[in-house]
């Protein structure tokens, strides 16, 4: 009875498992039909990627050396005249050297300066030496005319306004040499050679009046190096030169 039983289990055991052979193998032939028979683009295809770009080290960059140009003819004749002015070019003189350059005192350039003193009057000129310099004007213009004594007062007025007025002492000094007060006149000459400073042409002039007092004083020797002096600060002086002619001529010894 059990062995039956067995029997008949067994018979269904193996019916169910051919059923269920058949039911997976008929689930894998619709598989594999429906694979077979699926559209072209649902199926996914495995692209293969490009191999990346292999990087060459960048090279090393080359400074580019400058290219000498040969000179053109127009840059070779401008170097060589710079050279020429380069050696033209006199070396630096030392201190005892300039010193032994400097022209003497003895023989300035010829200076002249004529013409009416107002010209000395400029925007920066003060009142008071405007004032004295057109009353200079004025007794100059006298002493030529021979006015000496109306000279003498607007001259002695100038100095009254301002006392630092070179110009007013000298035209003083001048009057009074026409007027033959030759001390006084050289007593002025002394105070605006004092005021001058270094004005050639009027130290000229200011030595040959000097000298003119000296030979009117019979002081020769004195009035001979006025004179010099004079020529030696303005060359062109006229009274000097011929004050020096006219005393050498009268120092000369008479023949017996």
């Amino acid at each position: 009875m059990e062995i039956g039983n067995f029997a008949i289990r067994a018979v269904r055991d193996s019916e169910m498992f051919r059923r269920h052979i058949l039911r997976v193998g008929s689930i894998l032939i619709i598989a594999a039909s429906m694979q077979a028979c699926a559209p072209e683009h649902y199926q996914r295809r495995h692209v293969p990627l490009p191999p990346a770009p292999r990087q060459e080290p960048a090279p090393p960059v080359r400074t580019q050396q400058p290219v000498e140009s040969k000179p053109t003819l127009e840059q070779s004749r401008i170097r060589e005249e710079n050279l020429k002015e380069k050696s033209s070019v006199p070396p630096a003189r030392t201190k005892d050297q300039s010193a032994r350059r400097v022209r003497p005192p003895e023989a300035p350039a010829v200076v002249s300066e004529e013409g009416s003193l107002m010209a000395k009057i400029t925007p920066q000129t003060s009142p008071q030496r405007a004032a004295s310099l057109r009353l200079t004007e004025e007794g100059r213009k006298l002493i030529e005319t021979g006015e000496y004594d109306k000279a003498l007062n607007r001259l002695e007025k100038t100095i009254t306004i301002d006392s630092t007025n070179p110009y007013g002492y000298y035209y003083l000094a001048q009057a009074h040499h026409r007027l033959a007060h030759y001390q006084e006149s050289l007593n002025f000459l002394d105070v605006a050679e004092s005021l001058f400073g270094g004005q050639p042409y009027w130290l000229g002039a200011l030595f040959a009046l000097r000298g003119e007092n000296y030979h009117a004083l019979g002081m020769l020797q004195r009035a001979d190096t006025s004179y010099t002096e004079a020529l030696r600060w303005n060359p062109g002086n006229r009274i000097a030169s011929e004050g020096l002619t006219r005393l050498h001529g009268e120092m000369q010894p008479s023949p017996r």
